[in-house]
């Protein structure tokens, strides 16, 4: 990994330098969350500029990626036009979500470049390992993803959390009394996809995702799923908060290794008793038994979820002391706050972990 070449940053204010995050995360919803997490850094007096990489290229990975680039793709070099102009203008460069930006693009430019991604780790050889070792930095929002950028040869690696897709402050007004929340069992995410960029054929070396939503279904009849494959379909992201709300038990999965995906923030945000896969990595983000309730095979996740839900009390103090660990460590300022203190720290001390 490089020094930082001729950046004069010890000794100077961090909230004088600019900063631009390019992500190439898709649709209305999420280009809000972005633009609400861009706020919350302003307000907490970093100057920081989004940049949308989606409305001129469509997401890829690695492999096609370097195709593209190297046969001077018209559409990727008009991305890379617009993009060269932000990056000229800012002192630190945030490389969000791990994709569309080809090495060789960015190594003209002489800035801090931090690069970011949410790794499930059964795609991270086609989306970060190509990439990664030519940042500076590395803020990973899957914790049991540190060690293995380590073992690629990165050295200033942390733990970047995702944070909550649905909740803000505001929304606390529409938080019901968990005592009378009437809707057993919540979940929303695909039935039974995975990404179209790999194949999972195993879940957690125990099952498959189809087959454990298919004993849920027949072991729950009352929860209330959305999604891919499910009878409900798809909820728009404006009902979720209201949907959250009114949850005793939520249930999250993932298609490999995890803690990883916005639910995790979400359910905890909004007070849900959350029972999740992963169990042996859940208390990198949440005290697992405590703030969260995890599960290593199907019987286990259904038997927890029957046991809260004919103790509600117990429920309801997970889910409790989960929204507490949201307000103390992963609001959007928390968030930000531990983002810029890395950063700072380790551009000041030019160190290594």
């Amino acid at each position: 990994m490089e020094k930082y070449p001729e950046l004069p940053f010890n000794n100077i204010n961090f909230k004088e330098k600019k900063f631009l995050l390019a992500h190439s995360n898709v649709g209305k919803h999420m280009h809000q969350w972005h633009e609400r997490r861009r706020l919350a850094a302003l307000s907490l007096g970093y100057k920081i500029t989004n940049f949308n990489m989606s409305d001129l290229h469509p997401y890829t990975i690695f492999p096609y990626l370097d195709k593209l680039w190297k046969k001077g793709d018209k559409k990727l070099l008009a991305l890379y036009e617009a993009l060269g102009k932000k990056i000229d203008e800012c002192d630190i460069f945030i490389h969000y979500n791990g994709a569309l930006i080809h090495p060789d693009f960015l190594s003209q430019f002489n800035k801090i470049k931090i690069y970011h991604c949410a790794d499930d780790p059964d795609a991270s050889d086609v989306i970060s390992k190509p990439v990664a070792l030519n940042y500076d930095i590395c803020a990973i929002s899957n914790p049991t993803s540190i060690g293995m950028y380590q073992g690629w040869g990165c050295k200033n690696v942390f733990f970047w959390p995702l944070g909550p897709f649905h909740y803000q402050d505001e929304l606390d007004a529409i938080l019901v009394d968990s005592s009378k929340r009437n809707i057993p069992l919540v979940f929303i995410g695909s039935k039974y996809g995975a990404s179209k960029f790999r194949f999972i054929g195993k879940y957690l070396g125990l099952y498959k995702k189809k087959k454990f939503m298919e004993q849920i279904e027949h072991s729950f009849p009352d929860i209330v799923a959305y999604g891919g494959n499910w009878d409900n379909g798809h909820i728009d992201d404006d009902l979720i908060p209201e949907l959250y709300a009114n949850s005793k038990i939520g249930l999250n999965l993932h298609n490999s290794l995890g803690p990883i995906n916005g639910r995790l923030y979400d359910l905890a945000a909004f007070g849900v008793c959350q029972v999740c896969d992963n169990k042996k990595n859940l208390s990198l983000v949440f005290e697992e038994g405590t703030e969260i309730l995890g599960f290593d095979t199907p019987q286990e996740g259904i038997d927890l979820i029957r046991y809260y839900l004919a103790h509600p009390e117990e429920a309801r103090a997970i889910g409790e002391a989960g929204r507490q660990r949201y307000l103390n460590d992963y609001t959007e300022k928390n968030i930000w706050e531990q983002f810029f203190a890395r950063v700072e720290m380790y551009i000041t001390n030019n160190s290594s972990i």
